[in-house]
């Protein structure tokens, strides 16, 4: 055996030298990048007892035994020896950015002195060792990006010094524990790409010292605790990417240190709380793709560092508010993102101001607005048409017309378009001599960009009184099963439906949720329309005593 002359110390102990023997055989210590005074060059065997503190990646205690291990990004392959776990004194354990393979040795649970334990950016399988519990120093511990299953072992809520436990980009299924809320010297949490499902434990919010919350790209489910609120030293918090559902919690508002708060790609719903306005540290809010509807609340404008602030692809309405213009620090072209919801503006200021924000320039050509110019034409004792302007985005979706009685404060939903290009359409079965109020809407149906259905605010109110002629209105009934057969219960001298066509009788496909109208004539009388919602989803009944227009209770739907 070859020694290194006037460097060789006392011995660590004998269980020591054999465990950093069996991590080089095990882990192809001939390949590795750097193996100095492991061996001399062409020995075969290791260099002497003693030597073992001047080995590369190893530093020793003075009274000679093994304190770090650190050979990370140093070609290791192959699987962890058990024998690691035979070293009592250890404080440190950096194997990362490496090729590891196999599993994580529960033997490992054995390191009482071990205060950092970093596996990362390797390909370890297998299961997190629930005996990592005993490891009751451990400030640090890094098992990202490998290829971890199972789940997360509740026993690590007995680490009571943790501070940091990354977990990110594994295969880890499960729910997170609770017992995780016991681990109040934890600053760092991160779980994100994985495969975690339930909810988020509510005790998380007892994690006072927590800086950082990384949950994004799991399946979590289950609305945002309220609980959060309560993490005072938060700085990001990101829950991006999964199934939450419910409102975000107002009491956010109290994270007064968070910097990032990205909730994005999630189903969330309900307004944006106002209350967010009052986080004067945030730099990122990323709220895009849930189910966020009301309008965009004027407090944002407080949030005077925003450097990214997303809002796309939700159900936003109504007027953008001025004060986002004092978000100056927003980044030119890639700052803001606004399109697909149903919000707008007439202050060309502020328009300029969001365009020079927003990526790809302007935000206005794919927002759900309400038509203009909607006015009032034929009216007859049961129907009165109503023509307006077609908006400037036309894709995925159609108009929606409401109607109510002026004395009335219920509007009803009496029919809608296929298309946006479509900007003519009648509301029929009104009484005769009655004064109505009459509005319309656009809706975007989902799609690539928005998996919401998007509406529009109410477009401005048109009036009109019905005629008083003793005409006879068209009742629609319906037929079969697949196709449906529709039918005017009278006949009358000519008939013109919203397809073309002109017979008593048409077809239609069930399974397309349309409305359809046909106008009818007959001598002495003013011509008159009925229209007709065919929906798969409407009970049979609903048909029983055919359709009159919009007056139908039960197939029209109340709006506020």
């Amino acid at each position: 055996m070859c020694g290194l002359a006037g460097i060789a110390s006392a011995a660590i102990p004998d269980a020591e030298r054999q465990a950093l023997i069996a991590l080089y055989n095990s882990t192809d210590g001939a390949n590795w990048t750097v193996r100095d005074n492991w061996r001399n060059p062409g020995d075969t065997d290791f260099n002497d007892p003693g030597t073992e503190c001047t080995w590369h990646g190893i530093t020793c205690l003075l009274g000679n035994a093994v304190k770090i291990i650190d050979l990370r990004d140093n070609n290791l392959s192959g699987s962890l020896p058990p024998e690691l776990g035979d070293f009592p004194n250890l404080e440190r354990l950096n194997l990362e950015v490496n090729e590891l393979t196999g599993s994580i040795p529960p033997e490992l649970g054995n390191l009482s002195n071990l205060q950092q334990l970093w596996l990362g950016y390797n390909d370890l399988t297998g299961s997190i060792p629930s005996q990592l519990r005993f490891l009751s120093d451990l400030v640090m511990l890094a098992l990202a990006r490998n290829q971890l299953t199972e789940s997360i072992p509740p026993e690590l809520g007995d680490l009571s010094n943790l501070q940091r436990l990354d977990l990110e980009n594994n295969e880890l299924t499960g729910s997170i524990p609770p017992e995780l809320g016991d681990l109040l010297n934890l600053e760092l949490i991160f779980f994100e790409a994985n495969q975690l499902t339930g909810s988020i434990p509510p005790e998380l919010g007892s994690l006072v010292n927590l800086k950082s919350l990384w949950l994004d790209a799991n399946q979590l489910t289950g609305s945002i605790p309220p609980e959060l609120g309560s993490l005072t030293n938060l700085e990001d918090l990101s829950l991006v990417a999964n199934h939450l559902t419910g409102t975000i919690p107002p009491e956010l508002r109290s994270l007064s240190n968070l910097r990032i708060l990205d909730l994005g790609g999630n189903q969330l719903s309900g307004s944006i709380p106002p209350q967010l306005g009052d986080l004067s540290n945030l730099y990122v809010l990323l709220l895009g793709r849930n189910q966020l509807s009301g309008s965009i609340p004027a407090s944002l404008g407080n949030c005077s560092g925003l450097i990214w602030l997303g809002l796309q692809s939700n159900q936003l309405t109504g007027s953008i508010p001025p004060e986002l213009e004092q978000l100056t620090s927003l980044w030119d072209s890639d700052g803001l993102r606004l399109r697909w919801n149903a919000v707008h503006s007439s202050n060309a200021a502020l328009i300029a101001f969001l365009d020079s924000k927003q990526s790809g320039g302007d935000w206005q050509s794919t927002q759900t607005i309400a038509p203009l110019n909607l006015v009032v034409g034929a009216i007859r004792d049961h129907t009165v048409w109503l023509s307006w302007d077609a908006v400037t985005y036309t894709q995925d979706g159609g108009y929606e017309l409401y109607v109510k009685e002026t004395t009335s404060s219920q509007w009803l939903l009496s029919g809608a378009t296929d298309s946006k290009t479509t900007t003519i359409f009648p509301v029929t079965g009104l009484d005769p001599a009655t004064q109505y109020d009459f509005a319309v809407k656009t809706y975007t149906n989902p799609h690539a960009s928005n998996q919401n259905r998007v509406l529009s605010d109410l477009s401005s109110v048109v009036t009109a009184t019905t005629a008083d002629t003793g005409s006879i209105a068209p009742v629609i009934r319906k037929s079969g099963t697949s196709p449906w057969t529709l039918f005017t219960t009278e006949i009358f001298d000519s008939y013109l439906w919203s397809t073309g066509e002109t017979t008593r009788i048409i077809s239609v496909d069930p399974s397309d949720t349309t409305w359809y109208w046909v106008t009818t004539t007959l001598a002495g009388s003013s011509d008159e329309s009925a229209t007709v919602l065919v929906d798969p989803n409407l009970p049979a009944e609903i048909f029983a005593d055919g359709f009159e227009g919009g007056t139908t209770a039960e197939w029209s739907t109340t709006i506020p």
